[in-house]
């Protein structure tokens, strides 16, 4: 097993890749990503990850590189040869490589490159004890929809939210109207239906959060996306996150604030179970 990446046309060991200092990724953050994982060795809901790829770079006018059947068959011939038991998988597009400024030529050819690592693992106790989270001011731009790379804010809200001894960061605006966390979506329950912000601008449409909207009707669990408020979500009879790396995560605490009692509910348990099981230990 090892740590490879992929850069324009070749596979190299990971600590061996790098890219041109004039790539505008590294300039500008001018570039879009998404993460995917496998579940049984088998890449969850990688159709959708695709599909939301090519309506970012629609939104920010990148043209791909190559053709999604080609990404397709560099993520696996890419996880084939890293070896993984399960594998994430790190797709990133910029715009390409120029003399810095801040238009861009439209003969620019854009960089892709993708990386192969182990799928992270998260303690057991995690998963069921739940986690807490912190809220914090909503100061991101307005095109959260889109997957950029440009993740400053985010950076800074998630480090104060480990400083607190948190896990996570939820993004709330001045009229107290909830987003999403820095890397997931966000879930509430009461009286046993799930509310969810709604998928417009503000917030990325999740693969997991997309997933567990359909699969939740199979076992009629009603699902509603609407603007939830702050003092909706301290509210709450239950709270989870959700992200292609971590699935579901329950909440237990927001703002030093119990949730259930401080402890994951039934709720959260059952839509957990709608997952596929992975074959890692």
């Amino acid at each position: 097993m090892k740590e490879i990446a992929y850069i324009n046309s070749s596979f190299v060991p990971l600590e061996q890749a790098s890219v041109p200092i004039n790539d505008r990724g590294y300039l500008f953050a001018d570039g879009i990503y998404e993460v995917v994982v496998t579940c049984n060795a088998s890449l969850f809901g990688l159709d959708q990850h695709l599909e939301r790829l090519q309506r970012s770079a629609a939104a920010i006018s990148l043209e791909l590189p190559v053709s999604i059947d080609k990404i397709k068959d560099i993520i696996a011939d890419g996880i084939k040869e890293s070896g993984f038991p399960e594998s994430m998988v790190y797709i990133q597009i910029t715009r390409g490589v120029e003399s810095r400024r801040h238009n861009y030529s439209h003969k620019i050819k854009a960089n892709l490159v993708m990386t192969f690592r182990a799928r992270p693992e998260y303690a057991p106790e995690l998963l069921q004890k739940g986690i807490a989270i912190i809220t914090v001011p909503e100061i991101r731009w307005s095109r959260c929809d889109i997957k950029s790379i440009a993740l400053l804010p985010n950076i800074m809200m998630k480090q104060q939210a480990v400083d607190k001894g948190c896990q996570e960061a939820l993004f709330v605006t001045e009229k107290q109207i909830i987003r999403e966390c820095t890397a997931a979506n966000i879930f509430l329950v009461k009286d046993n239906i799930l509310y969810t912000p709604p998928a417009d601008r503000h917030i990325l449409n999740g693969v997991t959060r997309s997933y567990i909207l359909e699969q939740t009707k199979r076992i009629h669990i009603k699902c509603i996306e609407k603007e939830c408020s702050r003092n909706e979500l301290l509210q709450a009879d239950e709270v989870f996150i959700t992200s292609s790396t971590i699935d579901l995560m329950p909440v237990v605490k927001v703002d030093g604030l119990p949730v259930n009692r401080g402890k994951p509910g039934p709720v959260s348990r059952k839509v957990r179970d709608l997952f596929p099981v992975s074959s890692q230990p």
